[in-house]
């Protein structure tokens, strides 16, 4: 989930109530949000100020900043209830947006702020917003891509268009000199790293002023020219994106959370080749969701009325119609409802969930750990305390790892109908070439390796609904300058004997083990492992340089004797 970070005066100024830095912390926790770190901000010897360092659920874009964090806050503790009102007036500006880039990057929408009081605050704030949308609502800019610019540095109308690498020419921010686009996203840090989403095409987008001034370069970086600065009075916002749901919800979080401390919405018309509109629009959203509903779901009883107030704390609108029935209307900086489900959770949160009484479930069982469990936890501690080291590895794995360089033939394997590589191909019948795979990939590490793992193997069962069946095994390996059967044995042995449970063994042929030292491990009649010294060329195979050792047993063979 995405952190930011928020200055604790800003934000009680913003919310217009001095709020005590515990309260806030229980506050914060109550509106999906958590405060992770707290940093006191000394001057003078004292303590002026506290850095908060905030996580954010992932699906609440419109919180990533201290404006729109204060926005929801003051909806929380009922200073501001209901939806906010940001007036958007006509700016007359416009972009034409060229048929050169529609197969590039074919949305831009705009919008304006005027009449800003710059702040450092605001200057940090936006740019922590612009980061962590990029990062977050926009996907590392390949859905959107934010610009801000001071519109006072560039004159309208604005032409967004394609061009040619090389006519692309202006300094980008953070630099002193004037680079070609090939060679800021060959040169630049921002064209190194997003570079990718815009190389593999002949011409890249580009949004300048009517004198041919470059306001940016998207999705990569913005022109020197239009920098935001402590003066800067009038801002220009331009988000460009694949996505136009995503291109126009990043536009009205950055707009209304902005307004939200200073400056007035303006529109911006937008000239496609086949259309015009303006944006941002604010236009509101409608969704209807039951009461009864509602109160099912959160186990309350509240009176249509009162999930009304619920819904104005989260500021949102609603009304009742009839007698179970309530319209909600969404502002358009949220993004995060897709059913009424997802109104009753903010109705939950208005209603607030330190309300809520914990009940057991109404059921006549009660809930105990299973013997599987508590057996794998007892083999983990005696393993551990027989000097192993316990590592997990991947459950999919490949033929190469599982069969041929273990030596086997004809083995039926659990296979993935469309694998993303052949790497993870299939799923593993066997926790040992696993093992094997983590001691060939750390020789650096100091011998003895003495590693061990306890987990599922898939195995193929037709008996079985889904063709499969799941079996817990325990796999230990001992690697070093010096190994023999007797070392891993005697581990074997130790464990058994802890665990009281009988056991046999009995010589076998095994291709992934050296003959003669090798074993079967049974339980009560049954095979239910193998031991023994590895194959020297499953070691090759492996790049594994020093003998090695290892046993595999079905951890279910040893609960049936428990």
């Amino acid at each position: 989930m995405p952190t930011i970070q928020v200055l604790y005066n800003d934000l009680c100024q913003l919310i217009r109530k001095q709020i005590s830095l515990e309260d806030l912390k229980e506050y914060i926790l109550l509106i999906k949000g958590e405060v992770e770190k707290t940093t006191p901000i000394e001057e003078g010897g004292k303590i002026t100020d506290y850095e908060l360092s905030i996580e954010i659920t992932s699906d609440r874009p419109d919180m990533l900043s201290t404006e729109g964090l204060a926005r929801v806050l003051k909806g929380f503790l009922e200073i501001e209830v209901g939806l906010p009102n940001y007036e958007i007036k006509d700016s007359n500006i416009a972009v034409k947006v060229d048929t050169s880039v529609l197969s590039i990057r074919p949305y831009i929408a705009c919008a304006i702020l005027r009449g800003i009081e710059m702040s450092d605050p605001l200057i940090r704030q936006l740019m922590q917003l612009q980061e962590k949308l990029h990062t977050t609502h926009c996907r590392n800019r390949r859905k959107a891509s934010i610009g801000i610019h001071d519109l006072d540095n560039v004159e309208p109308p604005f032409t967004y268009y394609a061009e040619d690498p090389e006519k692309i020419k202006f300094i980008p921010l953070g630099e002193t000199r004037e680079m070609t686009g090939r060679e800021i996203l060959q040169r630049h840090p921002k064209g190194i790293e997003y570079g990718k989403i815009i190389e593999k095409y002949d011409k890249y987008p580009l949004l300048v002023d009517k004198n041919g001034e470059v306001l940016s370069l998207p999705p990569i970086i913005n022109g020197i020219a239009t920098q935001v600065t402590e003066k800067t009075k009038n801002i220009f916002i331009d988000v460009t994106g694949t996505d136009w749901r995503i291109v126009t919800t990043t536009l009205n979080i950055v707009a209304s959370n902005i307004a939200e401390r200073t400056g007035c919405i303006e529109s911006v018309k937008m000239i496609y080749p086949d259309k015009e509109l303006k944006t941002p629009d604010f236009k509101l959203t409608e969704m209807t969701v039951d009461a009864s509903y509602a109160n099912k779901i959160l186990g309350i009883n509240l009176s249509p009325s009162q999930i009304v107030k619920c819904l104005q704390k989260v500021r949102l609108d609603a009304k009742q119609i009839g007698n179970e029935k309530i319209k909600v209307e969404i502002p358009p900086f949220r993004v995060d409802f897709l059913h009424p489900i997802d109104i009753v959770e903010d109705i939950a949160i208005g209603y607030g969930y330190n309300k809520f009484e914990p009940e057991l479930p109404p059921t006549l069982t009660v809930g105990k750990e299973l013997v599987e469990t508590k057996i794998t936890r007892k083999i983990r501690d005696l393993m551990v305390g027989l000097g192993f080291q316990e590592v997990f590895y991947y459950t999919m794995s490949s033929e190469e790892v599982q069969v041929k360089k273990m030596r086997l033939k004809d083995v039926n394997l659990v296979k993935i109908a469309n694998p993303v590589s052949k790497e993870y191909s299939v799923m593993r019948h066997s926790l040992l070439p696993g093992l094997l795979n983590i001691i060939s990939k750390n020789a650096h590490v100091e011998l003895p390796h003495k590693i061990f793992e306890t987990g599922d193997v898939i195995v193929i069962d037709e008996q079985s609904e889904s063709r499969t069946r799941n079996n817990l095994n325990l796999a230990a390996l001992i690697s070093d300058y010096s190994v023999s059967y007797e070392d891993i044995q005697a581990v074997l042995y130790a464990l058994l004997r802890n665990l009281k449970i009988k056991f046999k063994l009995k010589p076998v042929k095994h291709p992934s083990f050296i003959e003669g030292r090798t074993a079967n491990i049974i339980i009560n009649n049954k095979d239910a492992g193998i031991i023994g010294e590895v194959h020297p060329e499953v070691l090759e195979n492996f790049k594994i340089e020093n003998p090695t050792a290892a046993f595999e047993i079905n951890v279910q063979e040893l609960i049936k004797q428990l």
